[in-house]
């Protein structure tokens, strides 16, 4: 349900001339099979295991060999984004109308949990990005373990020990500007000398539900009523009522169409 949503929320581009690459293990049983802008591409490593870090490791090699095959078919531009987030619809638009700059870094993103009346605005701070990234394939480079490059430093700031060791047991080729994390793709981009730009609008609207692991063991976590208020105090005036418009541009479904685990666990006060 999660990964069909954030697909169909890409493939709803104002300008549809884009194509939306799947990096999995095995191919899913899906209605988006017979999409012809969709591409299912199996990898070839072992799954991960169902721990913070591994899963990390594994997004990482993923993201990297869809970026290999877009870019051996000649697209100009790759975005990166996760498996469970919506896309706003004018992106590819947005990118056709600048089609000259290196690309593009995530300002500010939008949180928000499936069934919900309310989300909240995020605008990072400093030369922190959010997870998505558009740059022009031809900047992209690839790396094959060991890794020694100048980007592992940026890579490791923030990383678990043996994260470069994880990463290179698979004997993949990593795509270094994923591979550092988008809390440094502005930074790695700008050392490289290519420096990005920010989106005029957030890209994408995070979404929290049951399933997802971005708090390590899973982002819906009870907490006690004083963590509630105090998150409520301190976030507050970034809560919005979630729009008609906002509806239609990440093509959030129907409550009714929402499963009940996904509408009863989740919250967009999660971080």
């Amino acid at each position: 349900m999660m990964l069909e949503r954030a697909v169909q929320s890409a493939l709803a581009q104002v300008n549809c001339d884009s194509c939306v690459v799947v990096a999995c293990h095995d191919i899913p049983k899906t209605q988006l099979a017979g999409e012809s802008r969709v591409h299912f591409l199996p990898v070839k490593f072992a799954p991960p295991a169902r721990i913070f870090v591994d899963m990390c490791v594994d997004k990482i090699l993923k993201l990297s060999a869809g970026a290999q095959w877009a870019r051996a078919r000649g697209y100009q531009y790759v975005a990166f984004t996760d498996a469970d987030d919506l896309v706003s619809n004018r992106i590819v638009e947005f990118v056709t109308n600048h089609s000259d700059e290196n690309g593009w870094y995530c300002p500010a993103v939008m949180f928000y949990a499936y069934g919900k009346r309310f989300m909240r605005f995020v605008a990072y701070r400093g030369s922190f990005a959010g997870p998505c990234v558009i740059v022009r394939t031809n900047l992209l480079k690839f790396e094959a373990p060991p890794f020694s490059g100048s980007w592992t430093t940026l890579a490791t700031a923030e990383a678990e020990s043996n994260y470069l060791e994880l990463l290179g047991r698979h004997g993949e080729m990593v795509n270094t500007l994923v591979a550092v994390g988008h809390g440094h793709y502005r930074e790695y981009m700008t050392n490289e000398g290519y420096p990005l730009k920010p989106l005029p609008f957030p890209p994408i609207l995070m979404i929290n539900h049951a399933d997802s692991i971005s708090l390590g063991q899973g982002s819906y976590q009870p907490v006690g009523l004083q963590t509630v208020l105090r998150r409520l105090v301190r976030w507050l005036p970034s809560v919005r009522i979630l729009t008609r418009s906002v509806r239609n541009e990440f093509l959030i479904p129907p409550n009714d169409e929402i499963p009940s685990r996904y509408r009863r666990h989740g919250s967009i006060f999660w971080r």
